[in-house]
């Protein structure tokens, strides 16, 4: 059962939702939208407002307290020590890299001071990349670090200074070492990473300065006293001079010493805020909202959805920024704005009425607005659908579109690789790169035989009435070549005009006619018009045994100017002796070229049934054959329209002195028009050719096979040649044997081709182009 336009739009949403979600899990799965990413975090940690537990004291100094060179500052801040743990201090972490020794007195009393705090003090070993790449430690002198327990600061900074992942333990040197915002929160037992919350307010995370916790006196010669509240804190002692080139940034704050970064770690790891959703996963959820909100039919309800699904993401983001969870929702942006510029394109086209939304197949305006067809300039045919309203009232709603599918169908069983393009009510339209108008009228004939079988809609059986427009006009104009094909496609009818070809229309083309004459004497001289050839074969072997020579023009302006016009013209210029000419010695040298590379054949020539009233034709054909020599045995001359042939007597004198000189004469298009008996009759044909009309039909109308094996039999009678020419198919050339048909000709067999490609299609052997034929 075919698919309503709802639901093709559903599909098509959820098309669309699918390859935007690829393309945005394959982005989120790799690091292009890592810097997206950075950003999100931060607007998260500048949403939240957490207060900091207050158990972390980070403590500064605003001078080098490392400096071997002052000795005693090493003392001071070892009294400073004292005072802090007789003060109830818990534990105690210098960042301070104490990597060079200084006076033994002083670092003798700084490491007392640490050993004090039996175990609760550490120094704090930094950790850094070298140049080549591998982990390097600052390591304290052994004169204050020896027996006093260690942790390690490891910060991976991101491209934009910020430090985001932190580990609990870092391996260096086969050992291993608590990370130092692990150690703070007391859970060094844990192993990998977490990522860094930077919701706390950084206001509420305790600061002094060394000097105000020393034993100096202050102003008023007052000894201070460490503040009460530092008892069983952890306190964090560095210097608060900043590197830029060293110190990680923390977002949002300006100038903030690198021990902080510790702290924020050590505060989300007491806070528990280390849950995270990466953005792969918000992206997994949007998708699944997406398919979801797709299959919705009514628009405003969709459009409300996909309004609320937008507005939820910001939303999302400031609510988990509150609860300390840390999500991206860059995947998800990313996924929504590819989604929104499919829809945005679909929509597009829909609104310029480029896509059918019940078929999905383009539009006419999409044929007008095609730069190929414009390029190409192939013939455009326009089928008209006979009794299209009355079926479509007939059948069912939900039945319309799979009508137009089951006729489109049919047409792309005989030309699979056209593109079909939808027009109002009735129409239907493709292109055709051929632009004779037997070739054409050829393939028409055979998709109309397509048709004399009825489509199976749903479960009803609908007859289908098909004729065509073609216009083959060598104009860019695709619109107004589209127009002229339509037009024709109107006032064609089922039973007396099929097929219609439009005439030129405009003034750009008159014109261009005017000067028709002296163009066909340019272009023969410059090679313009040229001959190309089909073959002809024995139908049981399939044995090359000749080709038939066709005329074709390609102006250098106007592209390939369809034979039918050209030809037309020329008779009515009166230079269609003179074309014939042409043609006559193009295709006698030709066959001279055949033989010299041993391949003696049968060369066919279109001669107009206008020609055959004058002897003229009889002095042509005899100089023609002197001049190239060529073997009169093995030409053939088809006479062409035979209806135009006025006084058969006449005609039969001109054909005799022809056939006297030596060619075959046959006769075209038998069986069409007035090709009829009579003529068959009166004329001295050595060969007939069945018209594409009745070998297109053969394979599904009974009574053109029965017209095909009387035409063979007669030619079988009369002891002459009988040729099926508009052989479309394998299933033609099989019945086309099996009635005993000798010579056949037809795209089914090859197209019209170049004088190198005969040679190569001659190189197959008869049993390998058999096999191909059927």
């Amino acid at each position: 059962m075919p698919m309503s336009k709802e639901r093709n739009g559903a599909v098509e949403r959820i098309r669309h939702a699918s390859w935007a979600g690829l393309v945005a899990l394959g982005l989120a799965f790799s690091t292009l939208l890592v810097p997206l990413d950075q950003f999100n975090w931060m607007m998260q940690a500048r949403f939240a407002n957490f207060e900091a537990s207050g158990d972390i004291v980070y403590v500064r100094s605003n001078q080098n307290l490392t400096d071997e060179n002052a000795p005693e500052r090493r003392i001071a801040l070892a009294e400073t020590l004292d005072r802090l743990r007789n003060a109830g201090v818990d534990r105690v972490y210098v960042t301070m890299s104490f990597d060079a020794s200084s006076t033994p007195a002083a670092d003798a009393r700084l490491r007392q001071a640490l050993n004090d705090f039996e175990g609760k003090a550490f120094l704090v070993e930094n950790i850094s990349s070298g140049m080549n790449g591998q982990l390097q430690m600052t390591e304290t002198t052994p004169a204050i670090g020896q027996d006093i327990p260690l942790v390690a600061s490891l910060r991976w900074r991101n491209f934009l200074g910020y430090v985001w992942d932190v580990p609990f333990t870092v391996n260096l040197n086969d050992r291993q070492y608590p990370s130092l915002a692990a150690s703070i929160a007391g859970m060094q037992q844990y192993s990998g990473e977490f990522r860094i919350n930077y919701g706390f307010d950084l206001a509420s995370i305790p600061s002094y300065r060394v000097e105000d916790l020393s034993a100096n006196k202050g102003p008023l010669g007052i000894e201070r006293e460490i503040p009460q509240e530092l008892a069983g804190k952890v306190l964090v002692l560095g210097s608060f001079n900043r590197s830029d080139a060293v110190d990680p940034n923390i977002p949002g704050q300006m100038e903030v010493p690198a021990p902080m970064i510790d702290i924020y770690a050590a505060e989300t790891l007491k806070a528990g805020y280390t849950q995270r959703t990466e953005s792969q996963m918000v992206a997994l959820i949007v998708l699944a909202l997406l398919f979801l909100l797709s299959q919705i039919g009514r628009k405003a309800i969709r459009y409300t959805g996909y309004g609320l699904l937008i507005a939820s993401l910001p939303v999302a983001l400031l609510v988990t920024a509150q609860m300390g969870l840390m999500i991206s929702i860059v995947g998800a942006l990313v996924l929504l704005g590819l989604y929104g510029l499919m829809r945005a394109r679909a929509n597009w086209r829909s609104n310029y009425r480029m896509v059918d939304a019940d078929t999905g197949l383009p539009t006419f305006a999409a044929l007008e607005n095609d730069k190929t067809v414009a390029d190409t300039v192939p013939a455009i045919i326009v089928a008209r659908i006979h009794r299209f309203e009355e079926v479509r009232k007939t059948l069912p709603t939900e039945l319309h579109a799979e009508y137009l599918l089951r006729i489109v169908g049919r047409l792309k069983a005989a030309k699979k690789d056209a593109v079909i393009y939808l027009g109002q009510g009735h129409s239907i339209a493709w292109t055709f790169p051929e632009k004779e108008p037997a070739l054409i009228r050829d393939h028409l004939e055979g998709l109309r035989a397509l048709f004399s079988s009825p489509l199976l809609v749903g479960e009803n059986q609908v007859d289908v009435g098909i004729t065509f427009g073609v216009d083959i006009t060598p104009s860019p104009n695709v619109a107004r070549r589209l127009a002229a094909a339509l037009d024709a496609a109107e006032r064609t009818t089922e039973t007396y005009d099929p097929i219609l070809i439009a005439e030129l229309a405009s003034d750009e083309d008159l014109i261009w006619n005017i000067s028709l004459q002296a163009r066909i004497d340019t272009a023969l001289s410059n090679g313009e018009i040229y001959t190309i050839y089909q073959p002809k074969v024995l139908v049981r072997t399939g044995e090359l045994i000749g080709v038939e020579a066709l005329v074709r023009w390609r102006d250098p302006v106007k592209g390939l100017i369809p034979p039918d016009h050209f030809i037309r013209q020329c008779e009515n210029a009166g230079r269609m002796s003179h074309l014939t000419r042409h043609v006559l010695a193009e295709a006698c040298r030709a066959g001279n070229a055949f033989a010299a590379n041993g391949l003696p054949l049968a060369v066919a020539v279109n001669i107009s049934a206008t020609l055959v009233h004058e002897r003229d034709v009889v002095r042509m054909v005899s100089e023609v054959l002197a001049e190239t020599g060529f073997d009169a045995q093995l030409l053939t001359l088809e006479i062409t329209e035979t209806y135009r042939i006025s006084n058969h007597d006449r005609a039969a004198e001109v054909l005799g002195e022809l056939a006297a000189l030596g060619p075959k004469i046959s006769m075209d298009d038998f069986g069409v028009g007035a090709a009829s008996l009579e003529a068959l009759q009166r004329l001295p044909f050595h060969e007939i050719k069945i018209d594409r009309l009745f070998t297109s039909a053969i394979k599904d109308d009974p009574k053109a096979l029965a017209i095909v094996r009387s035409v063979l039999s007669l030619g079988k009678d009369l002891r002459i040649i009988v040729v099926a020419e508009g052989v479309e198919d394998e299933a033609t050339l099989t019945i086309l044997r099996d009635s005993g048909c000798v010579v056949a000709q037809g795209f089914a067999i090859s197209r019209p081709i170049s004088f190198d490609e005969i040679l190569k299609f001659q190189q197959l052997d008869p049993q390998t182009r058999k096999a191909n034929m059927v």
